[in-house]
């Protein structure tokens, strides 16, 4: 839940105080969950010190373009990836959501990979079919 830092609880508990964040920052922080509208995420860490974080990509666009325009079956698997990575979000288990975005991630780009290795297998094999056909003319 976002919690925006209060200047007097800085001053009586030490809470935004202690973690580099100054009273008059207009700042989110949320811990163990997602920043709204790209905004870092803050996560305590077992040292009681804060530790800055991007917020997680789902890779939700990328993998749905991958599907319809690169390789079907390896864009379903990035679209599978990234859905569990947004209801991950959602549920605020930051740690599976990273997880399933970085596979979503790879399998955007296998799907990008195998693309690119299909046309230029189509292009060398129409150009040697041209020639084929020029030489046989």
């Amino acid at each position: 839940m976002p919690v925006r830092p209060d200047p007097a609880d800085s001053a009586d508990h030490g809470t935004s105080a202690d973690h580099g964040i100054s009273a008059d920052e207009d700042v989110f922080v949320e811990y163990g969950g997602v920043g709204e509208a790209g905004a870092p995420v803050v996560e305590v860490g077992p040292s009681g010190e804060v530790e800055w974080e991007r917020p997680v990509r789902t890779y939700l666009w990328q993998s749905l373009v991958a599907t319809l325009l690169c390789c079907l079956p390896t864009g379903a698997i990035a679209l599978v990836y990234a859905s569990i990575a947004q209801n991950r979000l959602q549920l605020g288990d930051v740690r599976a959501a990273r997880q399933a975005s970085a596979r979503a991630r790879r399998w955007c780009i296998v799907s990008l990979i195998t693309f690119v290795v299909v046309l230029l297998t189509y292009v060398v094999a129409v150009v040697i079919l041209v020639a084929i056909a020029h030489d046989r003319a």
